[in-house]
């Protein structure tokens, strides 16, 4: 038996690009307004580079939906969406020990 997966339909849409002299630092980019994720493949190293960037622009994808809504105007704090896929991240890769935690 193996595992069984359900695929979420949206509106979103995750693409590729080999270089993006605009945003020639970014790694991968979600634009919200436009429901648009580009990943930018000039910038990483190796094909698991490109797999966190997918899942790390996913997140932001997820929150986006999540918290602008219908509201285009509604702005979500990037950098508080980073330190909570950090924290998650964490979490999952098992770095965190709760025995410590006061």
């Amino acid at each position: 038996m193996g595992k069984y997966f359900k695929v979420r339909q949206s509106d979103w849409t995750q693409d590729f690009r080999i270089i993006n002299f605009q945003d020639s630092s970014e790694y991968g980019v979600t634009y919200s307004g436009t429901k648009q994720v580009w990943i930018t493949l000039h910038r990483h190293e190796s094909i698991e580079q490109i797999l966190d960037t997918i899942l790390h622009e996913s997140i932001h994808q997820a929150i986006a939906d999540k918290t602008v809504g219908d509201d285009e105007s509604e702005n979500h704090d990037t950098e508080q969406e980073h330190e909570a896929m950090k924290r998650v991240f964490w979490c999952l890769n098992e770095w965190v020990d709760f025995d410590e935690v006061v």
